[in-house]
């Protein structure tokens, strides 16, 4: 793979959506805007992430991806502490019309599942 980083007039690297940092690539591909159930407009981003370390990493500690509309940043994701709650959503890609079965990990490289639930068991996802 050949990648050509140019800079512009005032010297500083041209950001372009794909950026590279240690071991770690991300390249930003397709946006899609989707309608949540209590009509919130959000944007999917579509990345791919690639890993050349031997070690293990979760694409979204790798980077960190923000974004931006009207100068204002737009983000599902906010820190909590003392107790506090927020409301936070997993968007993830359906293959098929089958059940789905969403696990919860534990942060770490194994991953031990702490959690369960299955998703449109007795029903279609069409519907």
């Amino acid at each position: 793979m050949l990648t050509l980083v140019g800079c512009n007039s005032s010297g500083q690297k041209e950001l372009t959506n794909h950026a590279k940092y240690d071991s770690f690539e991300l390249i930003l591909q397709d946006a899609i805007i989707e309608e949540m159930n209590d009509g919130t407009k959000t944007v999917k981003i579509k990345a791919e992430y690639t890993n050349s370390s031997e070690e293990s990493q979760y694409a979204y500690s790798s980077f960190v991806v923000k974004a931006f509309q009207n100068d204002k940043e737009s983000s599902l994701i906010q820190e909590t502490k003392n107790k506090a709650k927020v409301s936070v959503s997993y968007v993830f890609e359906l293959s098929d019309e089958s059940p789905v079965e969403v696990l919860i990990g534990e942060p770490t490289a194994d991953q031990t599942t702490i959690g369960q639930k299955t998703y449109f068991k007795n029903e279609n996802i069409d519907d």
